[in-house]
């Protein structure tokens, strides 16, 4: 009983002192502007981007960071039923952005791909589908910002 007592104590002792940082915890410490030099492809997407890359930029600094953006948006059939008609949609975006800060400039891509069911209501379809292109843009952001933090 008391070596149970004794080991419950030296872990939380451990687990106390292992200083543990959150992984978004750098995303708050913005030191540089983004200035978006050219963006192409779905313009949906690449509107809800550049607003949420304005949002994290900070307006007066030393450091500019140039980004280039490319998005290519589809929505494909996934799958039809036995009299031909569609049921499922796969929409998928994939974005490459290149990157230039002072000398050095980098490329990458992110894609991000959902399956949806195609619904009966035309104005319900277009705004679900509009809502899957916000959340596109929420994720490809996100992974942009970390990316940047890198740099």
């Amino acid at each position: 009983m008391l070596k149970k007592i004794f080991f419950i104590i030296l872990s939380l002792n451990f687990l106390n002192h292992c200083d543990y940082k959150p992984v978004y915890s750098n995303q708050s410490k913005v030191d540089y502007k983004i200035v978006i030099t050219s963006f192409s492809g779905d313009k949906d997407i690449n509107n809800q981007i550049v607003t949420i890359l304005k949002r994290n930029s900070k307006e007066v600094s030393d450091e500019i960071i140039n980004i280039v953006i490319d998005t290519k948006y589809t929505k494909n059939v996934l799958a039809k039923n036995s009299a031909g008609s569609i049921t499922d949609y796969q929409a998928y975006v994939m974005t490459t952005f290149l990157i230039e800060k002072e000398n050095d400039s980098k490329s990458f891509s992110v894609s991000e791909k959902f399956n949806f069911k195609k619904m009966t209501d035309k104005y319900e379809e277009k705004n679900y589908e509009r809502n899957v292109k916000r959340n596109f843009a929420n994720s490809i952001s996100q992974k942009l910002i970390l990316r940047l933090a890198v740099f």
